[in-house]
């Protein structure tokens, strides 16, 4: 077989650097998108994730709204040195992280102002070290655009299956440094 009779087929150096050029462009207009989207990726479990998964409902079954309105305010503060965060005063002192009290169906409005020098956000969730799953849309704000120093925030809800839950702020690592309180639906 002669070698002269072959199609080989070659690309340049430059239309090479054109194709590298077109693919990380994609990536990087790929990565933008995502990461500018990331409070909603991580916010909230789709339900066929929660059912596969096992978990039950957390929502208030049609007709059971109780029709009582309980409103609540707290607010974000911070040790001086940063290892403590909590709920209207630090461990120790009067009104640190308020128990609540609620009845399923009861139509519960949270008011929260941020008096630290952190960022913060608040969610109620059923387990303190899992952040991400925040129940019955009671959220203020999130860890990717949170409340900033000064600011403050409410969020309206209907409190859903008996259980012990949790007030947290949901920014990672702020619920493990303390900021969080029992939301207890009876």
């Amino acid at each position: 077989m002669n070698q002269e009779n072959q199609t080989i087929y070659r690309t340049s150096s430059a239309r090479t650097g054109k194709m590298l050029a077109i693919v990380l462009g994609i990536c990087i207009v790929g990565g933008v998108i995502f990461f500018s989207m990331w409070d909603y990726w991580t916010s909230y479990q789709a339900p066929v994730v929660a059912k596969m998964a096992g978990e039950t409902e957390h929502a208030v079954k049609p007709g059971v709204v109780t029709g009582k309105h309980i409103e609540s305010n707290l607010k974000f503060i911070e040790s001086p040195d940063f290892k403590t965060f909590a709920f209207n005063a630090l461990p120790g002192e009067e009104g640190n992280n308020p128990e609540f009290k609620v009845k399923s169906g009861d139509e519960v409005t949270f008011s929260v102002k941020n008096n630290g020098k952190s960022f913060h956000a608040f969610g109620i969730v059923a387990d303190p070290e899992n952040v991400n799953n925040v129940l019955w849309k009671s959220a203020i704000a999130a860890p990717t655009n949170p409340i900033k120093p000064g600011q403050g925030g409410s969020v309206t809800f209907i409190a859903g299956a008996p259980g012990t839950y949790y007030y947290v702020c949901t920014v990672p690592g702020h619920a493990l440094q303390g900021m969080k309180g029992s939301f207890i639906v009876e």
